[in-house]
């Protein structure tokens, strides 16, 4: 190889590790989708980073980072507080990027263009069930918070049997509610703030107490990630904060 040409491809592949250094991979649950769009923009003007993120259900992110070589592993997670423990227990977060998000409800929705159930007691929830033609939650088996949480809900109101031939459990919360918004079921179960992103769905609610579930996200970087730990701060910001209001995360109490 003449030296031009080295010198060349030394460029080309120092071009290329700087594009991939300039990024900060990020696991996330599906709650927290609507929130990573919002802040993409800001933090890459403040940080030069990108956010590469995927999104998965808590289970399914959590049991990834354990499976994943250090090398494999996310920058940063963005998880249920209980899943963050978890990974902090098992020494794989940098304690200190913890970082509250805030809270999420386990809610129903409905398409846009039909009008709210009443779901404020129990009574009225079940009695919503019953009638609905078509209900759709997320799988339990995969991790899915808002889905273990109503298949419960189910059973203590009396009336899973009585539903099962309605019920869809489909992969990822996200899923549910776009099938709700295209008109393929009356009524989807999920987190507050994966419903309110969607201009296709109305939010009818949280479930009615006893029901309720409020869930608190985290975000945390993990060990020797810096970049993750830039990521962890800037939602600990004004503006990070902001953004998880917006996206449907209530402040943490």
């Amino acid at each position: 190889m003449r030296p031009c040409q080295r010198a060349g491809a030394l460029f080309a592949l120092t071009m290329c590790a700087s594009t991939m250094a300039a990024e900060v991979t990020l696991a996330a649950a599906g709650a927290g989708k609507e929130l990573v769009s919002r802040v993409e923009a800001a933090f890459a003007a403040k940080t030069g980073l990108r956010i590469n993120a995927s999104f998965d259900t808590v289970g399914a992110q959590r049991e990834r980072v354990e499976r994943a070589s250090a090398e494999a592993r996310a920058d940063a997670v963005i998880l249920s507080a209980a899943a963050i423990a978890q990974l902090n227990r098992a020494g794989l977060l940098d304690a200190a990027t913890i970082r509250d998000i805030g809270d999420v409800q386990v809610g129903l929705a409905v398409m846009a263009s039909k009008d709210a159930p009443d779901i404020s007691t129990p009574d009225a929830l079940r009695a919503v069930l019953i009638a609905a033609p078509s209900i759709a939650y997320a799988d339990p088996a995969r991790g899915a918070t808002a889905g273990a949480h109503f298949a419960k809900v189910l059973v203590e109101l009396g009336i899973q049997d009585r539903v099962a031939t309605k019920v869809t459990v489909l992969p990822f919360g996200v899923e549910v509610i776009e099938a709700v918004g295209a008109g393929k079921f009356a009524l989807g179960v999920s987190q507050s703030s994966e419903i309110v992103q969607h201009k296709s769905v109305r939010y009818v609610g949280a479930l009615p107490v006893p029901h309720q579930l409020a869930t608190r996200y985290q975000i945390a970087a993990l060990k020797d990630r810096p970049n993750g730990a830039r990521l962890a701060e800037f939602f600990a910001s004004d503006a990070g904060q902001r953004a998880s209001r917006e996206s449907g995360f209530s402040a943490p109490n």
